[in-house]
């Protein structure tokens, strides 16, 4: 047996209460929770709680978290004891910290409409109605009147409340309540005259416009919510992956679905490189592989041609879906759409998802178009998968999809990403030398060249080995050559690739000088030095290279420049 003596126990502390009480919190046993607050407290003489609970003094954070169990639990009368509770501690002691704030009566305004937990149980008088936001309002006044600034958590419990209540009026008027005091409080700011769209916005605005944008969408008020996702952009509020998510879900519910609106959400997440979360991601796929079967259904062989029917018994299950006579395009457009969204970065777990929206997409019978490929190719450009690359390119051989200038560029910058001359060198051959009917061929431009001298720069940088680097540097060198000549072998003979544009660009042109110093330098033959070193002197003779470099401009290649200028003036 081991003895404990008592001046050596581990006494619990308000941390421990407090974390404790949270557990509790978490399951909605808000009677449990205030016996531990009792305890605390010593009330009705309770010295010890059962729990081993000493005498100690709660905290703020005490008091909300009994708060949030009643929340969780769904009893508002029992909530709105809490403020009470803590007016007659402050009273008993003195200590202003325990007065309610802003987290207090966020809390309450949230417990205001929400469902019992036990619903066997007799519903509280005191907790109102289950439809009836009033008591969120009162709460609101309360709080304000008590000099307690509300913030956006505050607002988006409130929103929140009018949604659950289905009353979107109440949810947008909590909206304009927010906008009032944002103005209310730029007007008494020492900068006077500020845009709406630079006022200081309220800690997690985001979250009330969420609600409200939420609210709207599941009372079929699409167009106010698709107002408020672009109103909240000048109010300087930028939308979350969790806007983005609720506002397409709602648009992706209506009847019929709003596919316009979808697809500019989407398109502003891929601007704002905004991930679907999981829940988006899922429901983004189930109403597309919903678009391509519909349509598959609906498309039947009869002597020779496709002809579209209508199952009459079928007609009410797809009255939500698109009145268009081109859903599997609509499809096609959304399953793009969210590979784009997914296209974040170059892991893993990134490529897999995409390849996997790509191949629900062939599953469902929706033929992917050559933004579809484009779309997995630039994920294999993120990640550098070159293998993958190839597999794109050769799956749009198979299906008979042309590939276009993306196509080629991307399959460039997935070479350049992987550090891999040859495989950009694959590409570039077979895209200048790609032909077919009635599409237009790769016409290279100066960025297209740019692209390619980049594959071989960032492999040179990537490797030490002598052997390797003079093969690189006779690439970069035959590329400018190729230019200067205009070589139909290598596609470089186009108007749109124009030698004063590609001489004018100082970094394309001091990566040349560096290769052809370097080889002049290192060249296995004289004849091969020879050349190199009248090319480096050619391009110090450039105007461009008359006039002030670039700030960003590196140390090796100012010493190439310098060493190129003295042959120069040798001669």
């Amino acid at each position: 047996c081991i003895c404990i003596h008592e001046e050596d126990a581990i006494v619990p502390d308000v941390i421990f209460c407090n974390t404790l009480m949270n557990a509790y919190a978490k399951l909605g046993e808000h009677v449990t929770a205030r016996s531990i607050l009792n305890a605390m407290l010593g009330a009705n003489g309770a010295t010890y709680h059962e729990l081993g609970i000493p005498l100690t003094n709660p905290t703020v954070v005490t008091y909300n978290t009994l708060a949030d169990a009643c929340k969780v639990a769904g009893e508002l009368g029992a909530a709105l004891e809490v403020p009470e509770l803590m007016a007659a501690h402050v009273n008993a002691t003195g200590d202003k910290s325990l007065l309610p704030d802003a987290r207090t009566y966020t809390i309450l305004i949230s417990t205001v409409a929400r469902k019992k937990m036990n619903d066997k149980e007799a519903r509280d008088v005191r907790s109102g109605g289950e439809k009836d936001p009033d008591m969120a309002f009162a709460l609101l006044n309360r709080m304000i009147s008590e000099g307690i600034t509300p913030n956006g958590v505050t607002y988006c419990a409130l929103i929140d409340v009018c949604s659950r209540c289905r009353r979107n009026d109440l949810a947008l008027n909590g909206l304009r309540i927010m906008l009032k005091q944002k103005s209310e409080a730029s007007l008494n700011s020492p900068r006077k005259n500020v845009p709406m769209y630079h006022q200081q916005a309220l800690f997690n605005e985001v979250g009330a416009w969420t609600a409200a944008i939420n609210a709207c969408g599941k009372m079929g008020r699409t167009d106010t919510a698709m107002k408020l996702f672009r109103t909240m952009q000048k109010f300087g509020v930028k939308p979350n992956s969790v806007t983005c998510g609720c506002l397409s879900d709602c648009l992706l519910k209506a009847t019929p679905i709003i596919m316009k609106e979808t697809l500019e959400v989407l398109q502003y997440m891929k601007k704002e490189n905004l991930v679907p979360g999981e829940v988006m991601y899922t429901s983004l796929m189930g109403i597309a592989l919903t678009l391509a079967e519909k349509e598959n259904k609906s498309v039947i062989s009869k002597d020779g041609l496709q002809v579209r029917v209508i199952d009459k018994f079928d007609r009410r299950s797809s009255i939500g879906l698109l009145d268009s006579e081109d859903a599997t395009s609509e499809a096609i457009v959304l399953y793009t759409e969210l590979m784009r969204c997914l296209i974040h970065d170059g892991n893993d777990d990134m490529l897999l998802k995409v390849f996997l929206v790509f191949q629900e997409m062939r599953n469902a019978g929706a033929t992917p178009d050559v933004s579809a490929y484009n779309s997995l190719l630039r994920a294999c450009a993120l990640s550098g998968d070159i293998e993958k690359a190839q597999d794109v390119l050769r799956r749009m051989d198979t299906d008979g999809i042309e590939p276009n200038r993306n196509t080629w560029r991307e399959a460039l910058k997935a070479a350049r990403r992987a550090k891999n001359s040859d495989f950009a060198d694959s590409i570039w051959d077979t895209a200048v030398k790609h032909r077919k009917k009635d599409f237009t061929p790769f016409v290279p431009q100066a960025s297209d060249v740019e692209l390619l001298l980049n594959v071989y720069v960032s492999e040179l940088r990537n490797t030490n080995n002598h052997e390797v680097r003079s093969l690189l540097n006779k690439k970069v060198m035959s590329l400018y050559t190729g230019i200067i000549s205009k070589s139909e072998e290598r596609g470089l003979h186009h108007d749109s690739l124009s030698v004063d544009e590609i001489e004018e660009n100082q970094e394309f042109m001091l990566s040349v000088l560096r290769a052809a110093v370097s080889f002049e330098l290192h060249g296995s033959t004289d004849d091969e030095r020879s050349r190199a070193r009248n090319l480096a002197v050619e391009i110090a003779g450039l105007e461009i290279f008359q006039r002030r470099l670039a700030p960003s401009v590196d140390r090796a290649s100012k010493k190439a420049l310098q060493l190129a200028q003295n042959w120069l003036y040798s001669y």
